[in-house]
């Protein structure tokens, strides 16, 4: 009983306000604005939501009729949702485009923001709730409102579409070959990576050019107009700090890579090599080379920055076509461009003392081996200068080389192959430069070993020539006392006692020549060096120290009868031995 009271009380105060309250909230206009801010709201109070909800609730007529303006408002429920939908839409809308545009963008809708401002100008002072045909008035200002901001999130959606596109061209130009830690710096591929890189700018650019079209077009703009030349400005902006991003990204990536605190793998190689006279780097290290080291990383460089000269600029009244000009005058980018190039040459400044340490081993590959030879078979030495002035008017007395300095010329030459043999092939300057020397330690070493043989060739040459001609005569000699020498042939036996002359003669050098030869025989296999079966032959052979000797000893024995019958008949016709001699 009590809660009926209760009840019945609560509804009799609801009608006695309810119809005050609608009428007031049904009498307030369409739309709010703050004043500061300059957004607007939709109006719809929320105590015709509550009437709304408690007519509902409420339902059929238990205490009573409900007031008419609470059930007309009921009865159009329908028609407010919608409309109220809408607005709140509208009023997003309105708001987004207030809250996102940028100060560069405002000026090019500022005048069709305006146009909107005086449609809603009537939904927030004339238009209320009760106002006859309301969608047919408002539907115009929300159609308006929803195109601006579909054109403006257009725009944005083209600039954002431009910085994706530029933040793809971030990646190094070059860089290490398949990605890998420890490889090169990948050069062998340099020209066709360019141009993929060039192609994907230069199509990327024109992309660009066509979505600034397309927001010339969105925003309804006058092309010549300084709003729009000011918008132009400000993406130009946008493209050159992508241009600076890209430029950016490669220079720091070879910075990186050529930091010795870094302690990474070498990014560059170059090979040391011998091309008499000279030492040579490839590429070359030398200023002023061709296709030198330098200029090989200038280029790379150079390669970098003509990224920005592949898009046409944005604003038709730069100075400059492209972007390139301000990339190069861009401090930040100068100083990363001046400190990589500082490390270049500072390297190459160590790479050339290194060449350099190796300037004591020039003479091998720069004095003449023929007249080295030469001076060393005459004097047993090179003729120092001193010595050369010093004999300058008198021949310099010979003093042909013992086999002990024979031996010590070629054990020089063995310690000197010795050394090199030790030598690095590959060094590695601040961590990221490799030096490789093996194409001039090889070239070297053969070098060294032509100097070493050329002394054992000669000796070789020595011990066969020596044997052979030794042998010649032999068989001459034999040739010749083998002969009959007839009674009267005068001319025949002075042939004879000519070889047996000839015999007597050399008998003294031939006796003085074996032990020599087995010297320098024994020394030839200290080295490693054979000699032709021949002379091993002809040596064995000639073995016996007294063969001549015993031979012609032998023969003068068989002729003496024939000799001493016809001495006195040569001696008494001295013409015939003058002309036999």
């Amino acid at each position: 009983m009590l809660l009926l009271q209760y009840q019945e009380k609560l509804y009799m105060e609801w009608l006695q306000t309810v119809s005050e309250k609608s009428q007031y909230n049904l009498n307030q206009p369409l739309i709010r604005r703050d004043p500061e801010s300059r957004q607007i709201a939709v109006n719809f109070n929320p105590q015709l939501v509550s009437v709304l909800r408690e007519v509902k609730y409420l339902g059929t007529d238990e205490f009573g009729n409900i007031p008419e303006t609470a059930a007309a408002i009921y009865s159009s429920r329908e028609s407010f949702r919608q409309l109220v939908a809408n607005l709140e839409l509208m009023v997003t809308w309105y708001n987004k485009i207030l809250g996102t545009v940028l100060e560069v963008e405002y000026p090019l809708v500022q005048s069709q923001l305006q146009a909107i401002d005086i449609q809603l100008r009537e939904a927030e002072e004339t238009l209320n709730w009760k106002t006859e045909g309301l969608w047919d008035r408002v539907s115009r200002v929300v159609d308006s409102v929803r195109d601006l901001e579909q054109r403006i999130q257009k725009t944005k959606d083209n600039i954002e579409e431009i910085q994706n596109i530029m933040k793809s061209w971030v990646f190094p130009v070059f860089e290490r070959k398949d990605g890998k830690k420890e490889s090169l710096l990948y050069l062998d591929e340099r020209h066709e990576r360019l141009d993929r890189h060039y192609r994907l700018i230069t199509d990327s650019g024109h992309k660009i050019h066509f979505l600034i079209k397309e927001n010339l077009r969105l925003f309804v703009a006058d092309p010549a107009s300084d709003v729009w030349n000011a918008y132009l400005e400000h993406v130009d902006e946008m493209v050159l700090d992508g241009f600076f991003n890209v430029i950016e990204c490669s220079l720091k990536y070879l910075l990186e890579n050529t930091d010795p605190k870094a302690g990474l793998a070498p990014l560059f190689k170059v090979q040391l090599d011998l091309s008499v006279p000279e030492m040579v780097f490839h590429p070359s290290l030398d200023a002023g080379a061709s296709d030198s080291f330098y200029d090989l990383v200038e280029a790379l460089v150079n390669d970098i920055f003509r990224v920005s000269s592949l898009m046409p600029r944005l604003v038709d009244h730069s100075a400059f076509p492209h972007y390139q000009a301000d990339m190069e005058e861009m401090a930040d980018l100068a100083d990363m461009r001046h400190t990589l190039m500082d490390r270049m040459q500072k390297m190459i400044s160590v790479c050339s003392d290194y060449r350099s340490s190796f300037d004591h081993y020039s003479y091998l590959y720069v004095d003449d081996k023929k007249e080295f030879l030469r001076q060393f078979l005459l004097y047993g030495h090179v003729l120092t200068p001193e010595e050369i002035e010093l004999h300058a008017e008198n021949d310099t007395p010979e003093s042909p080389p013992t086999l002990q300095q024979f031996k010590e010329q070629i054990d020089s030459y063995e310690k000197i192959y010795m050394e090199v043999s030790l030598l690095e092939p590959v060094r590695i300057f601040d961590s990221w430069m490799n030096v490789d020397a093996r194409p001039f330690k090889a070239s070297l070493l053969g070098i060294i070993k032509k100097w070493s043989f050329m002394l054992k060739q000669h000796l070789i040459d020595h011990v066969t020539h020596s044997l052979a001609d030794l042998e010649e005569f032999i068989k001459v000699a034999e040739r010749g006392l083998s002969k009959e020498a007839e009674k009267g042939d005068y001319e025949a036996l002075v042939e004879i006692m000519g070889h047996l002359l000839a015999v007597k003669d050399r008998q003294t050098s031939t006796d003085e020549m074996f032990e020599p030869l087995k010297q320098t025989i024994e020394l030839l296999k200290v080295y490693e060096q054979e000699l032709p079966l021949e002379a091993y032959r002809q040596l064995e052979q000639q073995k016996h120290e007294h063969f001549l000797g015993f031979e012609s000893c032998q023969t003068l024995g068989r002729r003496r009868p024939a000799c001493a019958e016809q001495c006195t008949g040569i001696v008494s016709q001295p013409h015939i031995l003058t002309s036999g001699m």
